[in-house]
């Protein structure tokens, strides 16, 4: 015998268990919702009720016909009200209906996804296409039944685990999030934290792309993670080339023009060894829209077991719509912010800037810079914006200042890092960082004051 994909008995139940004892109204909105109620007299019916409740007014056959005189098909709000007052005898079995009104909602839910599937499957697409969307129709599914979690917890009950993880991190037993690799960097965001999405902005060329890589290779290169890296700008060819260029210390263009001298071999050799046995992953389909990425992604971590993942860029995600861009781009920002947190990896999500800053006499970016939409400011919990001025001869000397103008979990600052571009990387910035006199007036000749951080450049 097949089940049915509704209970009329189990959807008045819970309405009249509201009429019967109003003091419940709020526990049963907070189990069940509108869009649950098969029967649209009784979802409209329901939905009157919570009207009432949220005005405060008292629950029963009158209010409700007041607040509403008739439902969608035209039948008297008192009549429907009044059927279930009779239909109902008591209120005691009020979870048991909600349960049974939530399961025949998922099934619904499951049957819809399934004709989405199908006719999908049906239609003129690429099979990758037809796979991702069906796997995001039913991995869209995964929340629904979620009778059985706890929906607030006592103070108490989680002091425990706070103190512990407090305990642990004095005594310098718990990670507080992956190592960048630039030591100064680290000490501002205090490593990149599970579930958090981290964003790097910039300018183009100021060296976004090279930093968020530099990352992922440092996690899967020195700290034996595994990474994965989508590219919708450059190659998996390029990427990886770029990869031997900043570990072998290999000047990048050498490897572009294969004009190598007889000591690159031994460095190209080195970082040939270092990338073959790393757990580090490239995509770089064009056209890339968030649930094909989230579906690569989850497929990733169960074989691989992923702990980071970078994103280049925000802004060349196709949005699945042509509506507002900037609505689109918000909408994308918060799906990477909730990949995050699906995944429990800090997501690197880099990110083009306006030209806002140029304008400014100190030229240096702020987080309210970056392009399209503020919803990626808003949904980061770090924001480390790459500055390089050229028109200054640090900048020319590849002297550059990574700004953490949001971090959730510290404080915001900055620290200074030499770009070494032949080398496709930045390293700790080994001169005298500038004085706060010198970075408000924004043209400070450090790099030439303390040559450090010129030399950096050629020691490799």
């Amino acid at each position: 015998m097949s089940r049915e994909l509704f209970s009329e008995e189990a959807e008045f139940g819970i309405l009249g268990a509201i009429m019967l004892k109003p003091d419940l109204t709020d526990e049963i909105i907070s189990k069940v919702s509108v869009a649950d109620f098969h029967d649209l007299e009784s979802a409209a019916l329901y939905q009157v009720m919570i009207d009432c409740h949220a005005a405060g007014t008292p629950i029963d056959i009158v209010t409700l016909s007041d607040r509403r005189q008739s439902l969608p098909s035209g039948k008297l709000t008192m009549v429907h009200a009044g059927e279930v007052a009779m239909k109902v005898p008591s209120a005691a079995n009020w979870r048991a209906y909600a349960r049974i009104v939530r399961e025949r909602a998922v099934l619904r839910q499951i049957v819809s996804a399934a004709y989405v599937i199908n006719d999908t499957a049906n239609e003129e697409r690429p099979l990758s296409e037809i796979i991702a969307m069906a796997q995001q129709a039913t991995a869209d599914l995964r929340d629904l039944d979620d009778d059985g979690q706890q929906d607030y917890y006592k103070a108490s009950d989680i002091l425990t685990t706070v103190v512990d993880t407090i305990d642990s991190k004095f005594n310098k037993t718990m990670p507080t999030g992956l190592s960048t690799g630039l030591k100064d960097l680290d000490e501002l965001v205090r490593g990149l934290r599970p579930g958090n999405m981290i964003v790097v902005g910039g300018l183009t060329g100021s060296g976004k792309t090279i930093l968020g890589l530099q990352i992922a290779q440092h996690v899967t290169c020195k700290l034996g993670g595994a990474g994965l890296a989508f590219s919708m700008e450059m190659t998996k060819e390029e990427l990886i080339t770029r990869g031997l260029a900043s570990l072998g210390s290999v000047n990048l263009s050498k490897l572009d023009s294969g004009e190598l001298e007889d000591d690159d071999w031994p460095k190209l050799t080195g970082a040939v060894n270092v990338l073959n046995q790393a757990n580090l992953f490239v995509n770089d389909q064009a056209g890339m829209t968030m649930p094909r990425i989230r579906s690569i992604s989850r497929q990733c971590q169960r074989r691989e077991g992923l702990n980071v993942l970078l994103v280049d860029y925000v802004q060349l995600i196709s949005a699945e719509s042509s509506s507002n861009r900037s609505l689109e781009v918000g909408k994308i920002s918060t799906a990477l912010k909730n990949l995050a947190k699906e995944l429990k990896i800090p997501v690197i999500v880099l990110a083009q800037l306006n030209r806002g800053s140029t304008n400014r006499p100190d030229k240096r970016p702020r987080p309210s810079d970056i392009r399209d939409s503020g919803q990626i400011e808003q949904d980061a919990d770090v924001v480390i914006l790459v500055h390089k001025d050229m028109d200054s001869e640090e900048g020319q000397n590849g002297v550059t200042e990574l700004i953490v103008g949001k971090v959730r979990h510290a404080r915001v600052g900055s620290c200074m890092v030499q770009q070494q571009g032949k080398y496709v990387r930045f390293v700790d910035f080994e001169g005298k960082p500038p004085s706060n006199e010198e970075v408000e007036m924004g043209r400070s000749s450090y790099a030439s004051k303390y040559g450090k951080g010129r030399k950096t450049d050629e020691k490799f």
